[in-house]
């Protein structure tokens, strides 16, 4: 997960504020939506991240994109040894990167574990830029009613305390606590269940309330997945997190944030991008894009809000 600000980028808001439609949050537009531009060929897209005056983003096998504009994308650099659905987070002078090593049903079993790793720079041009101190912060056995895959990152701005969510359909989503000067699991502190039927997610912080976006439906089955993202909220960082009607998102519950339309199918794996004085966006993929070969791609679209929904 993913949040991240762009503040001195004045380029980009104004590319992104004029090339994406208008669409309420959690309403479902039923005007397609502007892909980005470039290949932004990309399965599972980490919180975009601005380093040196480029936009970077990873996804799973390691797999990056790269944009000098944060709208138009290409291939970017490789991270060697990272399994699925990656994200970042910034903090101080450290990019931290979280990822499974398996799970997901990937290898035919959902023991897993959750890495976290960090570098200095993303910019793989700089002296700089290495991967260090990988450490293990959550695992699953492949037996137990989790899966530990699909980590989302929050820096929780009122405390600083920083967290990691994870998990799959296979069983709970999971939330734990990590040292954010670190990137390591706070000893003590033990994962807590606040979903189900979810995977992909990703907290963040608004107005007073934590929101816990997932992504539900099936995925990695190119124009056939029906991928969707759902939302639900809470006071408590730990949960409960309710959606709308009330309903638990530990039972099922979530509220329609968006899903297909037109071209794009599957939508998943939502990165929440702030653009400073109230402009907000969020990155998604596509399981498959009908203009370019079904093909899994990145998109960026407009985000706004309504009586706190």
């Amino acid at each position: 997960m993913k949040i991240q600000t762009f503040f001195p980028e004045v380029s980009m808001k104004s590319r992104i504020l004029a090339a994406t439609v208008p669409a309420l949050l959690f309403l479902c537009s039923s005007v397609p939506a502007l892909a980005v531009d470039g290949e932004p060929y990309i399965h599972d897209p980490a919180t975009v991240m601005l380093c040196d005056g480029k936009y970077y983003t990873y996804g799973t096998g390691g797999g990056g994109l790269v944009s000098d504009d944060g709208w138009t994308w290409h291939s970017g650099t490789r991270v060697p040894g990272v399994g699925a659905a990656p994200d970042l987070i910034h903090i101080g002078d450290r990019y931290y990167m979280a990822y499974s090593s398996s799970g997901g049903g990937l290898g035919g079993g959902h023991a897993s574990a959750i890495h976290v790793m960090w570098t200095k720079t993303l910019d793989p041009n700089s002296p700089d830029y290495k991967f260090s101190d990988n450490t293990i912060v959550a695992s699953s056995d492949g037996v137990e009613d989790c899966d530990a895959i699909d980590p989302g990152f929050l820096l929780d701005p009122t405390s600083g305390r920083l967290w990691v969510t994870y998990g799959t359909y296979f069983g709970f989503i999971r939330i734990v606590e990590l040292d954010p000067k670190t990137g390591h699991h706070v000893e003590g502190n033990k994962p807590v269940n606040i979903a189900i039927d979810c995977e992909a997610t990703d907290p963040i912080y608004r107005d007073g309330w934590y929101y816990l976006f997932g992504t539900h439906g099936t995925c990695c089955d190119g124009a056939n997945s029906t991928y969707n993202l759902r939302v639900g909220r809470s006071k408590s960082v730990t949960g409960p997190y309710l959606d709308n009607l009330g309903n638990d998102m530990i039972k099922g519950g979530g509220k329609l944030v968006a899903a297909a339309s037109g071209r794009f199918v599957g939508l998943g794996h939502f990165g929440l991008m702030d653009l400073g004085d109230g402009v907000q966006k969020f990155t998604c993929h596509y399981e498959a894009d009908l203009d370019r070969s079904g093909r899994s791609v990145m998109d960026i679209r407009p985000l706004r809000w309504k009586d706190g929904w």
